[in-house]
């Protein structure tokens, strides 16, 4: 090919290619410029809108102070009704008035204990849960709650000898904030608890009596969190042998109230001896028959219960807001 032909087709190809990058070029930066202008835009209008302070409409404006003042009137009407179940707080207690006050609770507990015959098996004496207090005034800032505590623990054992309880074997109290052994600060929430667990015994009667008393009550709220129950007879009642009947028959000594043993019974039967022959056997050993289904033996049957009862109580508006969290003042202020 002749040397200038072929220049003269590279000097065009090469122009071409230059000239396209160069369109290329001027064209992209052109959308870089565009691009840079709308960000630098929105950017000074999001430093504006920072700077100025929102006014919303009149009607949204409305909208918002009548949901507002309808949820602040349904608050107070709640805390209102709260004040008709539980008591407020005695801030005007002194710590050796409580210590008094426990005292002369304690005495009186253990009269009307004494007096229906309500058994307390304790160790180291029993103080309703405020042993610690026996010999030691608490910190003044615990005195309204602890006082609050013990109104609610002697009302709630109260309840329990009316049930018809008989005996007592253990009742324990936890540390609320701020007493040793308790949380160091009350926990967040609007509603606080103090447990106690009591271990006790009874019939089936007695249980059904103090669990429906706990629910129905409106002086204070107790709630079960914890309920175990264990028979004392755990073999249950004495079964006939197959074809002897439905009833169940049982012995008795008239005199002492004992019950013939199963074995007994076993061996007044064993030569296979009717009905009347066995009621003669027993009447020689000096039983009676004494015949009742097993729905009133297990009626009668005694229950060990462990209970673990939480006494809620539900914080005023003005606890709420002493303990919510402050605003952290700025800095240079």
């Amino acid at each position: 090919m002749n040397s200038k032909v072929w220049l003269t087709t590279f000097g065009v190809a090469a122009f071409l290619v230059i000239a396209g990058a160069g369109f290329y070029a001027f064209s992209s930066f052109g959308k870089y410029q565009d691009a840079l202008s709308s960000w630098d835009a929105k950017v000074s209008t999001i430093e504006s809108l920072e700077k100025r302070v929102p006014y919303p409409n009149e009607e949204n404006a409305k909208a918002v102070e009548e949901v507002v003042g309808s949820y602040r009137a349904s608050v107070a009407s709640l805390s209102e009704t709260l004040k008709s179940f539980q008591r407020p707080l005695n801030a005007e207690l002194a710590n050796t008035e409580f210590q008094q006050r426990v005292k002369k609770r304690v005495e009186d507990f253990r009269a009307l204990a004494k007096e229906s015959g309500f058994e307390i098996v304790a160790e180291n004496g029993f103080h309703l849960g405020f042993d610690a207090y026996a010999e030691v005034v608490p910190t003044q800032e615990l005195v309204p709650e602890l006082d609050y505590e013990l109104e609610a623990i002697d009302y709630l054992l109260r309840k329990l000898v009316a049930s018809g309880a008989k005996t007592m074997t253990s009742f324990e109290r936890d540390p609320i904030p701020g007493e040793p052994g308790g949380l160091e600060k009350k926990p967040e929430g609007v509603a606080q608890k103090y447990p106690v667990r009591i271990r006790f015994a009874g019939s089936h009667e007695v249980l059904q009596t103090f669990i429906n008393d706990l629910a129905n009550d409106r002086q204070f709220f107790y709630v079960v969190r914890v309920l175990k129950v264990k028979n004392e007879n755990e073999e249950g009642p004495f079964k006939q042998a197959p074809g002897e009947g439905a009833s169940f028959s049982r012995f008795e000594n008239p005199l002492t109230k004992e019950i013939a043993l199963p074995e007994m019974v076993n061996e007044w039967r064993a030569d296979g001896s009717s009905e009347a022959d066995v009621e003669q056997k027993a009447k020689a050993a000096g039983f009676i028959k004494a015949d009742q289904d097993a729905r009133v033996l297990m009626g009668r049957e005694q229950l060990n219960v462990f209970l673990v009862v939480d006494i809620s109580r539900f914080l005023s508006p003005e606890e709420q807001e002493a303990m919510a969290p402050k605003p952290e003042a700025k800095k240079g202020r």
